[in-house]
């Protein structure tokens, strides 16, 4: 149990570094393949013994350089409990008793959708929008049926809406787009559909802004060679592209509020409220926005045990660490307070389950309804 401990303690601190992943990654996916060969050399099971049960989940996630292929080693790291890792221990990092997490790459969301509700992937990390989207059999799912074998776990960490203007071309508020070049992202993206959306709600069209279909790392080319004025795009607070533009003094980043906002979020609930501080773009101060959340999801059919199990493994508090919601939060005094701990948590897995475009599982919903999260039936 204390090299279990130990290497997710190790893990908590190289996943906060972009290049440690990457050797963390390798570590983790070499001491699987010796786990697995350990258990094949060791010494048959007797009959006087009990036979140790191991069982693999896996975890869809996106491109193997992109942000969710790390947020699902995360949740890995901490569902996962192999056999003869010993007790959990108080205070200690602790997963499900005879589970081994395989994170697994994958198209993006829209494919991660069709993968659980077909049973390839026992679960997956998919955006809100789109798992709104599969709920209404719109956008890349128009003409399918209605997705209603979806359930979610838990939201796991909010990615903002970054509205990105070049500073040169004077725009200081939202309405300040109309007659401006914008990107929005690719054709049938999530970033397009929901820039689409926020676009609407302020009563602007292609018929008074010159829409781009232009992904991110391209508007931000277009943009520094003074072809376009803004873009939109969904990820991570803070972002590296966005840091990038900032440090140069080239960009502003616009606050997306007001009544429109207000209303949008009202009308979709894939969208939430979000605020992004001074002090996390360089040049930038703090500004209001919208945000999606990165759900994870199981099909409906998954055992209620083994989810109940996943969703309190999620939020230990030995896991604190891992788990990608506390990222932005202050981190607690060295002398322990309990009470400023439990508060944290509890405020954790009430956003885990706001802004659900889909229902939670039987299984997580019972581990939140002991916990208070929500009201007994």
């Amino acid at each position: 149990m204390m090299f279990w401990s130990g290497l997710k303690s190790r893990m908590s601190e190289a996943v906060k570094h972009p290049l440690a992943r990457w050797v963390v990654g390798g570590i983790a996916a070499g001491m699987l393949a010796g786990f697995l060969v350990l258990l094949y050399l060791r010494a048959p099971v007797t009959l006087d013994q009990e036979t140790e049960k191991i069982t693999f989940f896996q975890i869809g996630t996106g491109a193997s350089d992109g942000p969710y292929f790390g947020l699902g080693r995360r949740i890995a790291a901490i569902i996962s409990r192999p056999p003869d890792a010993g007790p959990c221990e108080p205070a200690s990092p602790c997963g499900v008793e005879g589970l081994l997490a395989v994170v697994k790459s994958s198209a993006g969301s829209v494919a991660n959708v069709r993968a659980v509700s077909a049973g390839h992937f026992a679960s997956a990390l998919i955006q809100s929008t789109t798992l709104d989207e599969a709920r209404r059999a719109t956008g890349p799912f128009r003409g399918e049926k209605r997705f209603t074998n979806l359930r979610a776990i838990a939201g796991i960490s909010r990615e903002a809406v970054h509205l990105v203007a070049s500073r040169g071309a004077n725009i200081r508020v939202f309405g300040d787009l109309k007659g401006k070049r914008i990107a929005i992202g690719g054709k049938e993206s999530e970033n397009a559909d929901i820039a689409l959306s926020i676009l609407r709600a302020y009563g602007l069209t292609s018929r008074n802004v010159d829409i781009l279909r232009e992904e991110p790392e391209r508007a931000a080319e277009l943009m520094l060679r003074g072809q376009l004025d803004a873009f939109f795009l969904i990820a991570g607070a803070p972002d590296p592209r966005v840091a990038d533009l900032a440090n140069r003094g080239t960009v502003d980043l616009i606050a997306i509020d007001g009544d429109a906002a207000t209303k949008l979020v009202a009308d979709r609930r894939d969208l939430s409220p979000l605020h992004v501080a001074a002090d996390v773009y360089r040049l930038s101060p703090g500004f209001d926005t919208l945000a999606v959340n990165a759900v994870w999801v199981c099909n409906a059919s998954a055992d209620p045990d083994l989810v109940r199990d996943l969703t309190r493994a999620l939020f230990e508090p030995g896991n604190r660490e891992l788990l990608p919601a506390y990222d932005d939060m202050p981190r607690p005094p060295k002398k322990r307070d309990r009470a400023m701990e439990e508060a944290m948590r509890r405020g954790v897995m009430m956003n885990a389950v706001a802004n659900l475009p889909i229902p939670l599982h039987e299984g997580a919903a019972r581990f939140y309804r002991e916990e208070g999260v929500l009201p007994a039936k």
